[in-house]
């Protein structure tokens, strides 16, 4: 078989399941090649979940113009991610299994005894139970209030499923900003979404009159104000809450009348974005940020804005924190668990690294005090 020209090969390979995959890398040495090979895995992860993930920016504006049998539904930027295996693993059912088996078995180790290449290629990205938190993501932006798209917060809440679990609701700031509810999230992760919405549901229908402009009127979004200089901020309250959160959900509509209109729209939710990038740059924080793209089919929308043009008309390719796009059916919600296995994974790894550090300070500075007391 591996006489074929590889693209054979590749596109025969991407049937077998990820258990298949890593038994055909330990067959021979052009099998050991194949799978360890990050271009086959970034064919896996197109093909299979219509995804692009990168940590080098500059290859964002190919992976969004080139034409390929598999359309794109969502595209990442993320320095953490080391390659494209394990964004395979990380949206594959084993790797959903084993860490609901994990977070179950805080006193057992799932993986112990297992010779089987996948459990050790699972366990390399699997967080321990005692590392299990709950995120705190804030949503906001047109996409949850346009008359659309709105659903979507309801239907995350009210989903009562495997994959949405709404368990307790949770306490804002005073005067409700920052109220949500605790997900549990496929039993694999807990996170508490926090709405953030311009102003009450009667208002908001009129800032829908204008779209971008009513949106970037403190008169009419209740988020912002303008301080002494005239320039948009966020509300002193609201910016109180920024530095307790871990990641940033923005919700964008991306239907518009005509496609003449969509850098007229895309300018007025990049100038609300960056409102929000601008209070929280000041924590020095790298928060990661979710972009959800929402499309509502049902509307008979003459064009939907695309993730090229929604990520070139945010200038997302400026950012130095994690960001990523993602496409999401708002009738059905699909392409949101995309979206949220990446960024709650994210989170989820970078603590682990960060409990890491913090145990090797201590290690550090205990045996820096032994040897002080040798002497």
């Amino acid at each position: 078989m591996f006489d074929l020209p590889i693209e054979i090969v590749q596109h025969i390979v991407s049937y077998l399941s990820l258990q298949d995959i890593c038994h055909l890398g330990a067959t021979c040495r052009h099998g050991h090649s194949l799978t360890h090979d990050d271009y086959f895995w970034e064919f896996q992860v197109r093909k299979q979940f219509g995804l692009y993930f990168t940590a080098d920016l500059s290859k964002v504006t190919e992976a969004l113009t080139k034409s390929s049998h598999y359309p794109l539904e969502g595209v990442a930027y993320d320095p953490t991610v080391q390659g494209n295996r394990e964004i395979s693993v990380i949206y594959s059912p084993e790797f959903r299994r084993i860490m609901i088996e994990r977070k179950g078995k805080a006193k057992q180790d799932p993986f112990r005894g297992m010779k089987d290449i996948l459990p050790r290629l699972l366990a390399f990205y699997v967080s321990s139970p005692e590392e299990q938190f709950s995120a705190r993501l804030a949503l906001f932006g047109p996409g949850i209030e346009s008359t659309n798209t709105k659903l979507l917060v309801h239907k995350i809440v009210n989903a009562r499923s495997s994959t949405f679990d709404a368990v307790e609701f949770i306490k804002g700031l005073p005067g409700g900003i920052g109220s949500g509810v605790r997900i549990n999230y496929k039993h694999m992760y807990n996170f508490d979404l926090m709405c953030l919405y311009s102003n009450s549901e009667s208002i908001r229908e009129s800032v829908y009159l204008h779209r971008s402009t009513g949106r970037l009127d403190p008169e009419l979004n209740r988020m912002l104000v303008k301080d002494s200089s005239g320039k948009l901020v966020i509300q002193p309250y609201i910016v109180k809450l920024l530095p307790t959160l871990h990641a940033l959900v923005f919700a964008v509509d991306t239907a518009v009348d005509s496609r003449e209109k969509v850098a007229e729209e895309v300018e007025g939710m990049r100038k609300e974005l960056e409102v929000m990038l601008e209070s929280q740059s000041k924590f020095h924080l790298s928060t990661p940020l979710l972009v959800l793209a929402c499309r509502n089919e049902s509307v008979g929308a003459n064009y939907f804005i695309t993730l090229q043009e929604i990520v070139e008309g945010l200038q997302l390719m400026k950012m130095k924190s994690p960001w990523g796009v993602f496409e999401v059916c708002c009738v059905n919600i699909r392409g949101a668990e995309k979206g949220l296995d990446w960024v709650l994974h994210h989170l989820a790894k970078r603590r682990r690294v960060l409990s890491f550090q913090r145990m090797h300070a201590k290690e550090k500075r205990e045996l820096n005090y032994h040897r002080m007391q040798g002497h």
